[in-house]
């Protein structure tokens, strides 16, 4: 856990967006859980399953963004602290660049606050929710850190 890799998909083109992604997993080993949010209506790929994040605002580090972002999606403090390799990926309608973080759940419950819906799910299990494309390769490491 932990590489400040760079792994790539898709073509180079279209103006770059960083992107801050929370791993927030609880439980032990054998029921282990990661927190996925529900894109809501009217947004790009509504209605798809995601690690919880946002866009990197202008002076702020991926993992401030990381931390922000959980606050005011889900209403949860979270500390991220253990990065995963960074992912790009390059969508019709944008270049995106993720950062995700394994993040210590220091204090809330989540609410849904800016997403249609949330949900604890196994680890095992990660595969079986509609991801975006550019997540697919920090599930498969979720699952292989885990599994």
């Amino acid at each position: 856990m932990g590489s400040q890799g760079k792994q790539s998909t898709g073509s180079a083109g279209g103006e770059r967006v960083d992107v801050g992604l929370g791993v927030v997993v609880r439980g032990a080993d054998a029921v282990l859980e990661v927190l996925l949010t529900r894109r809501p209506a009217g947004t790009v790929y509504a209605g798809y399953w995601e690690l919880p994040g946002g866009k990197v605002h202008a002076g702020e580090t991926p993992a401030g963004a990381t931390e922000r972002e959980l606050r005011e999606e889900l209403g949860i403090a979270v500390r991220a602290h253990t990065a995963l390799p960074i992912v790009e990926h390059v969508y019709d309608h944008a270049h995106v660049r993720l950062h995700a973080f394994y993040c210590e759940h220091v204090g809330g419950e989540p609410r849904n606050l800016q997403v249609a819906e949330h949900r604890w799910v196994p680890v095992d299990r990660l595969g079986e929710y509609p991801l975006p494309e550019a997540n697919e390769p920090i599930t498969r490491r979720i699952i292989a850190d885990h599994l």
